[in-house]
Order: structure tokens, then sequence, then C-alpha cells
């Protein structure tokens, strides 16, 4: 993989802010500005950059490059270092962000839903099967449901759960995955595109390079 941000890079990141905040307080204060209100517009714009910055890169987001910046900024957390190795890693370098997801939430739906991916990532149908039982959330236990058995060319049983799919990107990514999977390329390609389309920050990033290798896949 490419080389993540050092410590010693975050650290003049945060630096930086701290200088800027500072020369922008001082400056407000010297043009007379009352101090209340620079302190309100300082904390404003820290909040702007340190808190809804953040969530619209990974809620709403739909720059690819700018998630990418971000995801890289903040590869050293278990959830974005998978996204991480998608963008920048080799498959070895996928299945252990996978293991690793899974080993920090190896209570609730996020385990089951990366030991899905996991089993997705070793072509194993039998394994999503499994771990789409355990999943509560309904539209994710229909997606893995649906996924497995489009692999396993049980189009009837992948149709059953594709139907009660709510979520756009997870009923064109299953579609995609089947005309994949009976060689149809331009549909495929079609397909993966309206997923793409149809996501918006971190989940968009994941689609945008998870299709790129599923159509490099054999």
């Amino acid at each position: 993989m490419k080389n993540k941000p050092s410590v010693l890079s975050k650290l003049l990141r945060f630096a930086t802010i701290v200088i800027t905040a500072s020369l922008l307080g001082i400056g407000l204060l010297l043009i007379g500005i009352p101090k209340w209100l620079v302190f309100t517009l300082v904390i404003l714009l820290y909040l702007a950059y340190s808190v809804f910055w953040p969530a619209h890169i990974i809620y709403r987001s739909k720059s690819i490059n700018a998630i990418n910046r971000y995801v890289k900024r903040h590869s050293d957390q278990p959830i974005f270092s998978y996204s991480y190795a998608l963008g920048n890693g080799n498959d070895q370098n996928i299945e252990v962000a996978l293991k690793r997801v899974m080993n920090t939430y190896d209570q609730e739906d996020m385990h089951d839903v990366y030991g899905a991916n996991l089993a997705i990532f070793h072509n194993k149908p039998n394994g999503i099967l499994e771990h789409a039982e355990k999943i509560e959330g309904l539209d994710y236990r229909h997606y893995y449901h649906a996924y497995a058995y489009v692999l396993q060319n049980r189009l009837d049983e992948a149709s059953d759960h594709l139907e009660k799919l709510e979520i756009p990107w997870m009923t064109h990514s299953i579609h995609a995955l089947a005309a994949k999977k009976r060689g149809d390329m331009e549909e495929f390609r079609r397909e993966s595109t309206k997923s793409i389309e149809s996501a918006l920050g971190m989940q968009r990033y994941v689609l945008h390079h998870t299709m790129r290798r599923l159509e490099q896949s054999n």
C-alpha cells in the first residue's frame, strides 16, 4: 500500500489549524470585532473543519478524490482501513483490514456485514449466507442473501430477496453482479455505474473500488 500519513504529518496539520485560528482571532480583534463574537466565529470554524466537513465526506460527498484523501488520513482507524485497502492496497491488505474490522466490532451487525464481505472476497457463498442470517438490518440481510444466491445461480431465490431491497445502490449492485456472472459486461458497467451514482460518501467510495476490482476479476 501507499505510505500512510505519519504522526508528524498529523501534528503539523493540527498545529496549522491552531496557528490559523489564532491568527484569525487576533486579526478580528485588531479590527474591533467584540471578543465574544471572535470566540464564537473561531469555534464555528473549528467545528466546520473538524465535525461538519468530515460528516459531509463520510455521508454526503460525491467526490471520490476527496473521500480518498480523508480515508488516507484516517486509515489507521479500523473502520477506514478496509476502504483504504480497497482503494490503495492489494488482496492481502484487504483481507487483513476486513478481519481487523470484524475483531473490533465482534458483537455488532458490523461484524457480520464485514464477515459477509470477507466471504465475498474469498468467493464463498455459504459463508456469505452464514453471516447474512445473523444480520439484524433487513436491507443488508436481503442484500447478502441475494448476493450469495446469484453466486450460486439460485436466481429465483436471489430475486425473492432482491424484491425486498429498498436501497437503490444495493439493487443495482446485485444486477451488476448477475450481469458479470453471465458475461454481459455492457450491462455490468451500466448497473455498476448506477450503483455507484446512487450512493454517497464512504459507500460511494467503496462501491467505486469494489466494482473496479470486480470488473478486473476473472
